[in-house]
């Protein structure tokens, strides 16, 4: 039996009338989850954007000395590559106005003039410093966890007092000066050899003055 228009219950099957097909319904429904779609891909990309935004500005605002005290405070092992291709290993211990002092491995101790590193190692797994905190001005007389901050020289003469044996590397040599610190002048310090034989340094040419471990 066909069904009429005026067929009562049967009309309810007929999928041209039925609220569930209703062509309508379908689209809103579809438009309505599209829509909530979009907004979370949105929001998705909205975070991204200010995640990617705050790290670019993070590593914008990174610079080197805040990068080597972070790695003073966290006695990171570090390595140096030095501007005469020396590479040194340990610890940095302090940090002064041109003075990075780091702690070897073998105990000794390393002055090394900032203005001669060329690079710093981190090994595997080592945590990902960006370097962007602030750090105190070279005026203010501090520096994070090394306390007073020397520069080269003032390390140098504080020296003088226990005339150690050190050894010498300058900006145009590997190869490294041995002998007794002994004088400190205003622009360059002086190194008795084993031999006698005294040798004058300009503190513009030195990389690094080594102490030996205890």
């Amino acid at each position: 039996m066909v069904a009429t228009p005026g067929s009562g219950d049967d009309d309810r099957l007929d999928p041209t009338i039925d609220p569930m097909f209703e062509t309508g319904a379908l689209s809103d429904d579809h438009a309505l989850r599209r829509f909530a779609a979009e907004v979370d891909a949105e929001e998705a990309v909205r975070r991204l954007g200010q995640e990617a935004w705050h790290r670019l500005r993070t590593e914008e605002a990174a610079h080197f000395d805040g990068l080597l005290l972070d790695l003073a405070e966290r006695s990171e092992p570090v390595a140096l590559t030095l501007v005469n291709d020396r590479r040194i290993s340990g610890r940095i211990e302090a940090l002064g106005i041109d003075l990075v002092a780091v702690r070897l491995e073998d105990g000794g101790l390393s002055l090394v003039d900032r203005t001669t590193v060329t690079a710093v190692h981190l090994p595997p797994g080592a945590p990902d410093l960006v370097g962007d905190r602030p750090t105190d001005g070279p005026d203010d007389g501090t520096a994070g966890r090394s306390g007073p901050r020397l520069d080269l020289h003032s390390a140098l003469e504080r020296l003088l007092v226990d005339r150690p044996v050190i050894r010498v590397w300058t900006r145009s040599s590997t190869v490294d000066l041995v002998g007794v610190l002994e004088r400190v002048g205003i622009d360059l310090l002086v190194v008795v050899e084993p031999d006698g034989a005294m040798t004058h340094v300009p503190l513009s040419a030195l990389v690094e003055v080594r102490l030996a471990g205890p």
